[in-house]
């Protein structure tokens, strides 16, 4: 059950995008639930200062589950949905719907974004990053530059399956990519014993947010 904590300590790395782009290329991860606060379309940006992590025709076949979007967010996402679906990327865009009558008004606030192999989940990120350009942003190996003035300075947790070899390896790249042990964030668990433990925390995660009335745009 490998546990890393990741703080963006410096506006050139981006661990979050990292693990994204890196399972989306991963031969074995099937499709990503992605629930956000915030959403934008990224991806012509991305391409230009991170070439290295643009989404691409890689990725052609993949699912990608978009939720939440507050009401007035909702163009963002379907922008975001539809940049994906022009690279070959099977994506949903879906918000809550309207509360009924005696219902509690719910606005999404949570990040968590759920990596499934199958129908098992092998990897999950709970923390404070949107899929949003200021988290998509940062420099490439192949253009070095200084980052966008938009920049977040976000915290998220990584669990995923060690057992897994491609959702362990697409975090390990991820955290290696900028210089190895003075930036890859520490990790604790690292052995296949704890692998049931962290799959009891990720099935019922994945689970309760898939029960939230979703309606699909």
């Amino acid at each position: 059950m490998p546990i890393a904590i990741a703080v963006r300590t410096q506006f050139s790395d981006s661990h979050f995008r990292d693990v994204l782009i890196r399972a989306l290329r991963s031969w074995d991860i099937d499709s990503i639930h992605i629930a956000s606060g915030f959403f934008n379309d990224f991806t012509a940006e991305l391409a230009d200062w991170a070439p290295d992590f643009q989404i691409d025709e890689e990725m052609g076949g993949k699912e990608v589950f978009l939720y939440g979007g507050y009401h007035e967010k909702a163009d963002s996402m379907c922008a975001l949905r539809d940049a994906l679906v022009k690279c070959g990327i099977n994506t949903s865009a879906n918000r809550l719907r309207a509360p009924r009558t005696g219902e509690q008004a719910l606005r999404w606030h949570a990040k968590v974004s759920v990596f499934v192999s199958g129908e098992r989940p092998v990897l999950a990120i709970v923390g404070s990053s949107n899929l949003t350009s200021p988290t998509m942003y940062g420099n490439s190996e192949h253009k070095f530059v200084a980052s966008p003035e938009r920049v977040n300075v976000e915290a998220d947790s990584f669990y995923w399956l060690r057992t897994h070899a491609d959702a362990d390896q697409a975090v390990h790249d991820a955290f290696h990519y900028w210089g190895g042990g003075r930036l890859a964030p520490h990790i604790a668990f690292y052995d296949e014993k704890f692998d049931d433990e962290v799959e009891r925390l990720m099935r019922p995660l994945l689970k309760t947010v898939l029960s939230y009335p979703w309606q699909r745009l």
